[in-house]
């Protein structure tokens, strides 16, 4: 198995280019990057996921 079994991994971080070209397709609009109010709420996402990952580990589930 890979390193993040059992984590949440969203796609724009892992290929932002290609979760953007998604975005538009479904949206059919035509961002040229991620609009703000995305970005904060990936950046709070994000980091909820990885407390939630921290605590996890620390209480050994």
């Amino acid at each position: 198995m890979t390193k993040t079994k059992g984590e949440v991994v969203h796609l724009y971080q892992r290929d932002p280019q290609a979760a953007l070209e998604r975005l538009n397709r479904i949206t059919g609009l035509s961002f040229a990057r991620w609009p703000e109010s995305l970005l904060q709420s990936s950046t709070a996402d994000a980091q909820a996921v990885q407390q939630t990952n921290e605590l996890t580990a620390r209480l050994g589930a």
